[in-house]
């Protein structure tokens, strides 16, 4: 089954290339004009001279990029930078490519160190539920 749409550009995806030989690469859903929305990804060859190309080929094994979320203490919060993150938990953000950090909360009551305004978000603080009690916040700086 593809990730779901907000999951762009933190999926990886396994194809077969046109000799036969499986690849993996981080796919992103591509909207068009007449109303399709296709998972792809970029590639740049020989014959485009440099150009790039967007190519949707029969995909298949998906998986997000990065660690797994951790199985850590109940009461533990735990922070990296952005591109250090699970995917499954930067596949949340609603920021749009302006993020900086993401925690994982024990509980939704949001550190005062990771408000809107700090280091952590300065400009806004997403917090999400995980659906397992636990809580994700996504710090931006846009």
């Amino acid at each position: 089954m593809p990730p779901p749409p907000h999951a762009t550009g933190v999926v990886e995806a396994r194809f077969l290339d046109e000799t036969g030989v499986e690849q993996a690469v981080r796919v992103s859903l591509f909207h068009y004009t007449d109303g399709r929305s296709l998972w792809g990804h970029c590639t740049e060859t020989y014959r485009t001279h440099g150009r790039q190309t967007t190519v949707h080929p029969e995909y298949y094994g998906w998986r997000y990029v990065g660690p797994t979320i951790p199985t850590v203490d109940p009461a533990a919060i735990v922070v990296w930078p952005w591109w250090d993150a699970p995917g499954e938990l930067r596949a949340l953000s609603d920021h749009g490519g302006d993020e900086d950090w993401v925690a994982l909360l024990p509980n939704e009551q949001v550190p005062s160190w990771m408000d809107s305004g700090t280091p952590f978000g300065c400009c806004r603080v997403q917090v999400e539920p995980l659906g397992d009690g636990r809580f994700v916040a996504i710090g931006a700086h846009a």
